[in-house]
């Protein structure tokens, strides 16, 4: 039987989808689900000695309070903060597919519900040598829908709506558009959130900076928990 969960996926580099995501698996947790996490690829991972610690996991487990080591719940960790595709290329160790189902597997064996965060923004290329591998052949493969993360402030519409195309063209579903760090009484913020229901026609959900958490219903309507 096929796993639930969604795949959480950005406009671009830093516009919050960790942040985003610790809150999502930190909500459908604390509603009673067995809720884990997934990250095919991360760049930009800090050495301990011997060790490569990857942030973006860290952060889930603590504030979502997943069990075990951080480091288990990411296929490909690569100490160069740089895109995927070229860490994996100056460390040596080419991305694959098998590499990064073969993970998934082993993580979703261990929960009802599983958030996959991206790595960059929508179009980030994992591999670009002697075959090219998408972060939208990912979400493809794991067949979820996708939850778009977008800054809220300028800009933030045609970013939006270019990734939603995009997204679109590839094949993949799309649930939602997460507008982080927005003000409710900000009226370019505000008329940002109209305007990319307009041209999407999805759902937008607003996330207040520093917000502690994020409600989980938009999720629970979604064919992603059916």
């Amino acid at each position: 039987m096929k796993k639930r969960g969604i795949f959480v996926a950005g406009t671009g580099t830093d516009v919050g989808k960790t942040y985003v995501s610790a809150l999502l698996v930190k909500s459908l947790r604390e509603r009673g689900m067995n809720a884990g996490y997934f990250k095919p690829a991360l760049s930009g991972a800090v050495r301990e000695g011997e060790r490569l610690v990857p942030g973006d996991a860290q952060m889930v487990c603590e504030c979502a309070g997943l069990p075990g080591d951080p480091a288990d719940y990411v296929a490909y960790c690569y100490e160069p903060a740089v895109s995927p595709h070229l860490a994996a290329q100056l460390s040596g160790k080419p991305i694959e597919p098998d590499g990064i189902m073969n993970r998934f597997r082993e993580i979703a064996s261990q929960f009802d519900y599983v958030l996959t965060e991206g790595c960059g923004g929508i179009f980030c290329p994992l591999r670009t040598d002697s075959r090219t591998l998408l972060l939208t052949d990912v979400a493809s493969l794991l067949g979820y829908e996708v939850v778009l993360v977008s800054p809220s402030g300028l800009g933030a519409i045609n970013a939006a709506v270019l990734a939603v195309q995009y997204a679109q063209n590839r094949g993949l579903h799309l649930r939602a558009v997460i507008m982080n760090q927005f003000e409710d009484e900000n009226f370019l913020h505000q008329d940002n959130k109209k305007q990319i229901e307009r041209f999407t026609g999805l759902e937008v959900v607003p996330v207040a900076r520093n917000a502690r958490t994020i409600s989980a219903d938009f999720l629970l309507e979604s064919s992603a928990l059916a």
